[in-house]
């Protein structure tokens, strides 16, 4: 995970899911300030976007989901936001 500059979360199984409630788990805590897209293809994690807005309407979310996830519906709108907010090294 020190290597990465980014977390793309794409299309995967529970061994995905379990990843990706982790790298958010470490964001929302404040553990990494590292970039995190959840990447939507063909509206597959429509489900997780919906119940990831309503944990912040409901106040589960101790930041703004904005924050927390860039969710992409695609790829290039993924690379537009990594292009912009990761810097070079």
């Amino acid at each position: 995970m020190e290597q990465a500059d980014a977390f793309v979360i794409m299309v995967g199984g529970m061994g995905t899911l379990d990843e990706a409630t982790e790298i958010l788990e470490l964001k929302k805590h404040g553990r990494t300030g590292k970039p995190v897209v959840l990447l939507n293809t063909a509206g597959f994690y429509d489900g997780l976007r919906e119940q990831l807005h309503r944990m912040q309407e409901e106040g589960f979310l101790p930041i703004p989901l904005a924050e927390l996830v860039f969710i992409a519906d695609e790829p290039a709108d993924a690379l537009a936001f990594l292009e912009n907010t990761v810097t070079s090294t």
